[in-house]
């Protein structure tokens, strides 16, 4: 007697993105780093700023209706806002030295 077992990936619970809630919404921690974050980014660097706050935001808008391509537009969103924060850092950094 052999028994088969099919593997569904209809089935399997798909993870959510970095930072959000079933409904779409970010959590507690993630609204305050997303805030500073994005803030930073928009004021310093301004396109990379906009898009992660647009990649950001299409990604929440499609949490419950296709999860798999919300979680990769707010990963992304995630490393764009954290490489223009620390270009901006740096930015930032370099301006205060050179005036010294």
């Amino acid at each position: 007697m052999s028994t088969t077992y099919q593997a569904s990936d209809a089935s399997a619970p798909s993870r959510l993105p970095l930072g959000v809630q079933a409904d779409g919404t970010l959590t507690r921690k993630a609204t305050p780093i997303a805030f500073v974050m994005g803030t930073l980014a928009v004021l310093v660097l301004l396109p990379l700023g906009v898009l992660g706050v647009i990649l950001n935001n299409m990604g929440l808008e499609r949490v419950q209706s296709s999860p798999e391509p919300a979680r990769k537009l707010i990963n992304w969103s995630w490393g764009i806002l954290a490489v223009a924060d620390v270009l901006a850092l740096v930015l930032i950094i370099a301006m205060v030295v050179a005036s010294l």
